[in-house]
């Protein structure tokens, strides 16, 4: 694959289109199933690829980033296939439903219902107590019968579907451009093992406001210490690679393993 900006947007314009293709085809699998997933909801998804492809042409363009694209297509295309899931997930009723035999069953005889009137004819129908309609065409549905979203642009717009991925977005800009400045680079190698005692401060307050195993917008507690534990690993790496490469009958000193060693305790 070529190493170029716009190759990897015509990739991401791709992806764009076939996520358009998995919540039509996810819309119309839940309709035959007698619900109707939020198009706010969808809508707000396929939003979210309007600042990746912004992040895209900021870094080609005004950080004129010369590297390997391959990494951040990778990971918009596992982003698009975990949001789509999630779409899926979220939107059935069984999954949020306290009896969830009960709700199956009624996804299940929907379904019935449907091949039943799609491919009996009125006598059919009539035999077995049901009205004497003709038989359906694919795209009819009961309209009535049908449960309606309630999420709407207000839950999106409290919601930490929509926060949270925004927030990330804004990160990866903001370590990016720090990253790509000399002092702040010595700076995090300077101090790194004080950044990897820092850790424990998110850890804390995310155990603290966890609730059901989830904190800060259904994150586990461990997620916000990821970003400054390997901060300060990739610092304590920087630091002491030469002297970890220096082996003595192939391991390294204590003394630049020790470092390593008290991070993962840590």
């Amino acid at each position: 694959m070529k190493n170029r900006a716009s190759t990897h947007l015509f990739i991401l314009l791709l992806i764009v289109a076939c996520e358009i293709v998995g919540y039509v085809a996810l819309r119309r699998a839940a309709l035959i199933r007698g619900f109707e997933p939020s198009m706010i909801g969808a809508v707000r998804d396929l939003l979210l690829y309007v600042p990746i492809v912004l992040l895209l042409l900021w870094l080609s363009r005004a950080m004129k980033y010369a590297g390997s694209w391959t990494l951040y297509t990778a990971a918009i295309l596992l982003f698009s296939m975990g949001m789509l899931v999630q779409y899926r997930l979220y939107s059935d009723p069984e999954y949020g439903s306290r009896n969830k035999a009960e709700a199956r069953a009624e996804k299940t005889q929907t379904l019935r219902i449907r091949y039943i009137n799609k491919y009996y004819d009125a006598e059919k129908k009539q035999l077995m107590g049901l009205p004497p309609t003709a038989p359906q065409s694919e795209d009819d549905f009961d309209q009535e019968s049908i449960r309606r979203s309630d999420f709407t642009i207000a839950n999106v717009l409290t919601s930490s579907f929509t926060w949270v991925p925004i927030f990330a977005f804004i990160a990866f800009a903001v370590a990016y451009w720090l990253c790509t400045r000399d002092d702040f680079l010595m700076l995090v190698q300077r101090h790194s093992f004080v950044i990897v005692l820092a850790t424990l401060i998110p850890l804390a307050l995310a155990v603290a406001t966890s609730s059901a195993g989830k904190a800060l917008g259904n994150m586990t507690p461990w997620e916000p210490s990821k970003i400054p534990f390997l901060l300060g690993f990739a610092g304590i790496l920087t630091q002491y690679y030469r002297e970890l490469a220096r082996t003595y009958w192939g391991l390294p000193k204590t003394s630049n393993v020790l470092p390593l060693v008290v991070m993962g305790m840590v």
